[in-house]
């Protein structure tokens, strides 16, 4: 018993340090959605996305810096290698290379740059939830093997002065386990659609190559986007999200 209550206060004494190392006007709820953030960050794990009716699948490593993302049931796979992103195209058997979208989005809105990392890399869609506004915890949350907390939140669609591009409100709600990690990243539009990423398996090696080089074709950054995004169309890959623009939002 004395074991346990010392194992307690240890736990305890982390998630109070996360909290106090926070901005003292920073509501608890807030706090410990960040101080989640911060445990997922630093931890592989495993991930299912729905965008719509499409789903994928995909495992990454954010300290090692590699992913992949794959959707079985069309070919399409995404890696991702320090700092640069794989997309293959299963027709032709080749990988189209990219920086990674992070670096495009430096002057994005938090929502914008969620909108697009959520589709493409969960991990930095976490980061970006740092700057989420109005969080509040709304009830209890569970799944397979887990119990936790929900928690509901807004991303201001605020853009710095050195980026041009608009925009978008949404909302989302963030599930977190009671070991302090996030299990489920919702994010909702005013029009209903949806970005939903479950995460799951920590801990778990994660081992991600670039293709041969012979198979690679270097593309350029998307020229004038400055941080712009749209909602994925219901068609896209996570890669192809990369290039939606404003005019091009659907549901």
């Amino acid at each position: 018993m004395l074991v346990l209550a010392i194992a307690g206060l240890g736990v305890a004494a982390v998630v109070s340090t996360a909290v106090l190392s926070l901005p003292a006007n920073q509501p608890f709820a807030q706090a410990a959605m960040i101080a989640a953030v911060e445990a997922t960050s630093q931890s592989s794990f495993r991930f299912h996305e729905t965008i719509g009716n499409r789903r994928w699948e995909g495992a990454i490593d954010p300290v090692r810096q590699v992913g992949v993302i794959t959707n079985a049931a069309e070919g399409n796979e995404t890696r991702f290698v320090g700092d640069k992103m794989y997309s293959r195209n299963p027709e032709a058997g080749t990988w189209a290379a990219y920086p990674r979208p992070e670096v495009e989005l430096a002057n994005a809105s938090p929502a914008v740059a969620v909108i697009k990392l959520g589709a493409l890399n969960p991990d930095q869609a976490l980061g970006r939830l740092r700057s989420a506004t109005d969080v509040k915890e709304s009830g209890p949350a569970s799944g397979t093997g887990w119990t936790g907390k929900r928690f509901a939140f807004s991303l201001s669609d605020s853009v710095p002065a050195a980026s041009k591009g608009k925009g978008a409100d949404l909302e989302g709600v963030v599930d977190v386990d009671d070991q302090g990690r996030v299990r489920r990243l919702e994010i909702i539009f005013e029009d209903g659609h949806r970005i939903v990423t479950e995460f799951s398996d920590f801990g778990t090696p994660v081992e991600v190559e670039a293709p041969p080089a012979d198979q690679v074709r270097q593309e350029p950054s998307v020229e004038g986007d400055n941080g712009s995004a749209g909602k994925p169309k219901e068609g896209d890959s996570p890669a192809d999200v990369k290039r939606v623009s404003p005019d091009q939002v659907t549901k």
